[in-house]
């Protein structure tokens, strides 16, 4: 009764902030349904600070992430009053998730969203029906139709909104605004340089960041990397010093104590931005999570660990062969282990450059450019 009561008072306050005038110079945004400073929106965001517009930024946020924003963004806290208001009256929304079912937009509003991966590896949205509930296959449905644009990083992308995200908008096939700084990872030693200080690693150290994606029932057992028999092995190959920096999905972060850190196991899981976190280590281990495919944007070695594969396949199913991508997968950790001390960069780096022209991937590192000449284009203030 309390939920249905809270869900009427959202429709309502809806109804009742649409009363109010349009400001048209005012963008509302999110982030993973309330996350800090991240993903595809800060991106977009720092476009247009780096550009210095006259535009109103609003973030919805919940308060224990509402640092590390600029100044000039305004931070109201997730799903409250002050929020609905926002974004009731907001020219632009940006958002890289599903919309709940009581948001109302009005004719004049630009949705744009991003979305919040690459390439797909796992089979998602109507693809992956049979493992979502009734309620989030309507709110999908539903977000879909209030889409203005959405944002797509190669054909593949393009051809799975058409698919499978119940959706016939226009698509700007554009890139990932997140992964500008990856494609141009260069000349961006200095996110390196912030990453290593926030997390007090020195400098001559080696990163392998790990980040599997979640599992379906939300649980951590499944992550049984072998951390210590893997930096051992690559220190004494490389006779270099390794550490981990271990991120959990933004849809479990929250059970990261779960895991067991050491000086050489670092918590990575409440860093906002994963994209520096990326361009900032040198090695990736994930299993199943699209971010294999940005951080071989910059030509770094992706490992896939992938012991549970059976059982995923059974209940989620990949678009692609995982034995056959160009990232070498293991299905123990001994395997896995082998991968990496037998890499072949050369092998690794012309099965990258096939499979990225085959999936028709845009990486041109001007994603946030062609975002915030489209808003531009669209506010009209």
């Amino acid at each position: 009764m309390k939920s249905k009561l809270a869900l009427y008072i959202r429709i309502f306050l809806y109804y009742f902030f649409s009363l109010f005038p349009i400001k048209k110079n005012k963008i509302f945004i999110q982030n993973f349904n309330g996350k800090g400073y991240g993903d595809n929106p800060k991106y977009i965001v720092e476009e247009i600070l780096r550009r210095e517009l006259d535009l109103v930024l609003a973030w919805a946020v919940v308060p224990k992430l509402s640092h590390n924003f600029p100044q000039r963004v305004k931070t109201v806290r997730h799903k409250s009053i002050r929020a609905i208001y926002e974004e009731a009256t907001a020219k632009i929304w940006i958002d890289n998730c599903r919309k709940q079912l009581y948001v109302r937009k009005r004719k004049e509003q630009y949705y744009i969203q991003t979305w919040h991966g690459m390439v797909n590896l796992k089979k998602v949205e109507k693809d992956a029906e049979q493992n979502l509930s009734p309620y989030y296959i309507k709110q999908a449905k539903r977000d879909s139709t209030l889409i203005n644009l959405f944002l797509s990083d190669s054909k593949f992308t393009s051809q799975l909104y058409r698919s499978a995200f119940w959706y016939n908008g226009e698509i700007l096939e554009c890139g990932s605004p997140r992964d500008d700084i990856l494609v141009k990872y260069e000349t961006n030693q200095n996110i390196k340089e912030k990453v290593k200080k926030y997390f007090n690693i020195a400098n001559q150290k080696k990163i392998i960041l790990y980040a599997p994606t979640f599992r379906d029932n939300s649980g951590v057992d499944t992550y049984n990397l072998n951390f210590d028999l893997i930096l051992n092995s690559l220190q004494e190959q490389t006779k270099e010093n390794w550490i981990f920096l271990a991120r959990l999905h933004p849809n479990i972060s929250e059970k990261y104590e779960l895991l067991s850190y050491t000086e050489s196991i670092i918590n990575a899981s409440n860093y906002d931005d994963m994209q520096e976190l990326m361009l900032a280590s040198d090695i990736l281990i994930t299993d199943y999570s699209d971010c294999m495919y940005e951080f071989a944007l910059m030509n770094k070695p992706v490992f896939l660990y992938a012991h549970d594969h059976a059982q995923y396949r059974k209940e989620r199913d990949f678009y692609f062969d995982i034995f056959s991508m160009p990232f070498p997968c293991a299905v123990n950790n001994n395997d896995l282990v082998q991968n990496m001390l037998h890499f072949d960069t050369a092998h690794y780096i012309n099965s990258l450059a096939a499979f990225f022209e085959k999936a028709g991937v845009v990486k041109n590192g001007n994603a946030a450019k062609r975002v915030v000449d489209r808003i531009v284009t669209e506010m009209e203030y």
